[in-house]
């Protein structure tokens, strides 16, 4: 049942969820990777060598760090807390670059992380350098009181989760396999009190990157993050993506997840990371250069949405006119594209009739409505510039009643006979799209 990302269109859709800020990257130790002289070395691996050296083991191969701290814990009888402050010596002396984390970041579209290493200040800070914005978190702990986090919908500013506490900055890090166990074991409780946290992660494409844990710790992740029975995946429009280096874990994990519905690669954690920066930085610079016009319309208006749509092209080929006719391709998920569209939007016009008025079982009002909730919504976040441009095409009455069921009445609503523009409207349409 296995998808394999491998071709553009697999890249289109999930760089078009980014941008819709539908994406929740989980990120796991092969995304905590920096710069040595034997090329890139994980956190974890480094660690894990480090602490054996401290301890002066020579007789065990270097392996995972929480296979090592448990062999500290059970066979040398070291106890947890000499572990933990160990490490946080060894961490505090190294400057990472951290290549793949870097370049993750840059993707602007991604706003809610979740965090299953017990790193979580060198991702904060990479976000805090690369995006310039201030970073909220929460870390699970199982010393203290877990509190939730205030609403995430919409997020302005980066919010980062920390599901197995904090090396750096809590005193019960999951280090050890043992640890993780107790995290899980405690986890499903104490998320019943975090609805924000669970509301957050619903009807999210989850993007699982580098987390290379024994399959039974996996299973609880993906369980445990998407909120929903594994057999229901691909029963709603979201997508699971799991990506990891090849090892022993991984061929574990894939044996387990072909029977579900869930989005694979066949490379590795780096190749994916590099090849979705470069489609991001790609949808970025074309979506920069085009201004979006949606233009909401009922079926019977059919040829005044060509007029309005043939004179506001004329503005430049910038200039990109999107309604749910000739805009959609057969391979669109035609409701989903829209929703996107209505966001991604410059400027939303409805074009107003009595044929769009009298059907108001139709889709148009709905189109209507999530306008409306997207300009109630930009104003709140006090961002610039105009969205809703209401015009009317026939005789209908600029400031009905009919029309205030639909929109504030505080909206300026333009009379446009037929969909045809005048000069004035043209030139306040190139205002609001920064085009004089």
């Amino acid at each position: 049942m296995n998808q394999i990302i491998s071709d553009q269109f697999d890249w289109k859709e999930l760089t078009d969820l980014i941008s819709e800020g539908s994406v929740t990257p989980v990120i796991g130790n092969e995304m905590y990777k920096f710069n040595s002289g034997n090329g890139q070395l994980p956190i974890d691996s480094y660690l894990s060598k480090k602490i054996f050296e401290l301890y002066k083991i020579t007789d065990e191969p270097v392996v995972s760090l929480t296979d090592s701290v448990s062999y500290l814990e059970n066979e040398k009888k070291i106890k947890t807390r000499d572990i933990i402050i160990r490490l946080k010596s060894i961490i505090n002396e190294v400057n990472y670059e951290l290549p793949l984390l870097t370049d993750l970041v840059k993707i602007q579209g991604l706003k809610y992380y979740i965090n299953t290493t017990v790193y979580n200040e060198l991702l904060e800070k990479k976000i805090q350098q690369i995006k310039n914005q201030k970073v909220s978190s929460i870390n699970f702990s199982l010393a203290g009181p877990f509190e939730d986090s205030k609403a995430l919908v919409n997020l302005a500013d980066p919010f980062v989760f920390n599901v197995f506490g904090s090396l750096l900055s809590t005193n019960d890090p999951a280090i050890s396999e043992e640890d993780m166990l107790e995290y899980a074991g405690n986890f499903t409780e104490k998320m019943k009190k975090a609805s924000n946290l669970v509301d957050a992660l619903k009807n999210k494409t989850l993007l699982f990157l580098g987390c290379s844990y024994p399959e039974w710790m996996m299973r609880f992740a993906l369980r445990l993050l998407s909120n929903q029975p594994m057999h229901q995946w691909g029963t709603d429009n979201r997508i699971i993506i799991v990506v990891n280096d090849k090892s022993a874990y991984r061929d574990q994990q894939y044996e387990i997840l072909k029977n579900y519905d869930v989005h694979m690669y066949e490379g590795n954690t780096g190749d994916f990371v590099r090849e979705l920066t470069e489609q991001w930085k790609s949808k970025s610079a074309k979506f920069e250069k085009t201004k979006s016009i949606f233009l909401s319309y009922t079926r019977d208006d059919r040829e005044a949405v060509e007029n309005l749509k043939q004179s506001l092209e004329k503005i430049g080929k910038e200039v990109d006119c999107f309604y749910d006719i000739r805009s959609l391709k057969p391979a669109d998920i035609w409701k989903n594209e829209i929703i996107a569209s209505i966001r991604k939007a410059d400027i939303f016009i409805p074009l107003i009739s009595e044929n769009s008025l009298d059907h108001e079982d139709g889709f148009v009002q709905k189109e209507w409505s999530m306008g409306d909730t997207e300009w109630r919504w930009r104003n709140q976040e006090k961002r610039e510039g105009k969205y809703l441009v209401p015009v009317v095409i026939d005789d209908s009455k600029l400031y009905g009643d009919k029309i205030s069921k639909f929109f504030d009445s505080n909206i300026n609503v333009t009379k446009m006979p037929g969909g045809n523009p005048d000069e004035e409207f043209i030139n306040e349409i190139k205002k609001i799209l920064n085009l004089v």
